[in-house]
């Protein structure tokens, strides 16, 4: 301990002695590992924002379809059923039908997308009903031509958001019928009105699938597609118990006609790109580490230069070269973590700004500042190699000699 203790008030009176020299040494380390941490920030509120949104638009759900061209059985009414029955847990099953057509309403005829299902379709989208109420069970067995929107539809449809109990035409196919509005959803979040910016505008009407078959004749007695809504943290297993049961039912065991996605799927893959993105901006950050720890080895062999005699006359006084190695390596520790210190400093307020303006969570972990604080250390140590080792394999007599 009191020979670290030597080492640390040597390198501190050498680089309090080269001031200039020392902050100029310091300022590759400072910007590098300020790049890092705000990086690492804005990595983490990027991901963060960008996950949150996505859930916000959808629900969390996994689809189900059977490949025509490797079976011909299809899913029905039945299996919906059987799939409610026996995991009794999730939330509901829905067959998908979608359709193109217009919506006519008290401000004229627009474009509009039109889903077809039960009442568990209320699950698709994460942003809840909160005018009116959503289509039962019973309005879609009776096959009652009522509709939900959203808040954004109805104001641009009716020219109000008061819209629960008024009338729309929807015309698909040259065919229309008149469809009472029950519900209204909430506004869409801020990535759903940056992603459809600039797109034709499509109004978004659900109804009850047998409604809709029976307006615009066409069968609903079999589905492509039967959508599952479970809960986020039981949608992978109830996904695979869901495939499972429709195997069976339809003998499609060893065909793989029976595909299943699901939601938990798609977050892996997001999780994924978004992983590469960190990464790459990490290793961006981190070569401006790498420039800096050039100039630390740089600066200090212009040292061993300039105390070429002080480490002579250390060696003929008997100093071993295991302690003129470690002395430059800790000069050169200790400069990168002061470096490193600011720079993590510089890096946690440049987060912030960033941030706080682009609209994104500052996350800054404690690994990170951590990490970024003994990266700097082990910067020093690396480039510290060699510029520590010329000067301890330096002979006394040579030494004193220049």
């Amino acid at each position: 301990m009191g020979k670290f203790g030597e080492y640390f008030k040597s390198a501190i009176k050498q680089i309090i002695g080269n001031g200039y020299r020392t902050l100029m040494t310091m300022l590759g380390i400072v910007i590098g590992i300020a790049a890092v941490i705000a990086v690492v920030a804005l990595g983490n509120g990027m991901s963060s924002f960008v996950k949150g949104q996505l859930n916000d638009i959808a629900g969390n759900y996994g689809v189900f379809s059977i490949n025509s061209k490797k079976s011909s059985e299809r899913l029905t009414y039945d299996d919906m059923m059987a799939l409610e029955d026996m995991l009794p847990d999730i939330k509901g099953v829905s067959p998908n039908f979608s359709l193109y057509g217009k919506v006519t309403g008290r401000k004229g005829a627009f474009n509009c997308s039109v889903s077809g299902g039960s009442e568990s379709l209320q699950h698709a989208l994460s942003n809840k009903v909160v005018k009116g109420q959503y289509f039962t069970r019973q309005q879609v067995d009776s096959s009652q031509r009522v509709c939900v929107m959203l808040l954004d539809d109805a104001q641009k449809i009716f020219g109000t958001e008061d819209a629960v109990g008024r009338e729309i035409d929807i015309t698909i196919w040259g065919k229309t019928a008149t469809y009472t509005v029950v519900g209204l959803r909430d506004h869409m979040n801020e990535m759903y009105q940056f992603l459809m910016e600039g797109q034709e505008y499509y109004a978004q009407i659900e109804v009850p699938y047998t409604a809709l078959g029976a307006d615009f004749d066409f069968s609903v007695d079999e589905f492509d597609q039967l959508v599952l809504f479970d809960d986020q943290s039981t949608l992978s297993e109830s996904v695979d118990k869901a495939k499972e049961i429709l195997t069976n039912r339809h003998n499609l065991r060893g065909t793989s006609a029976l595909s299943a996605y699901s939601m938990a799927d798609f977050s892996e893959q997001l999780n994924q790109i978004l992983g590469y993105a960190q990464s790459f901006l990490l290793l961006v950050s981190v070569i401006s580490l790498v420039v800096g720890g050039i100039g630390v080895m740089n600066i200090m062999l212009v040292s061993v230069t300039e105390r070429t005699r002080e480490i002579g006359i250390r060696k003929s006084i008997g100093a071993s070269t295991g302690a003129i190695m470690t002395q430059f390596l800790a000069e050169a520790a200790i400069l990168t973590l002061l470096g490193g210190i600011v720079g993590i400093i510089l890096g946690i307020i440049a987060a912030t700004i960033i941030c706080s303006t682009i609209g994104f969570d500052v996350i800054i972990t404690p690994t990170s500042v951590i990490g970024a604080a003994i990266f700097s250390v082990l910067i020093g140590l690396f480039f510290g190699i060699y510029p520590a080792r010329k000067a301890a394999k330096m002979k006394p007599i040579d030494a004193l000699r220049l």
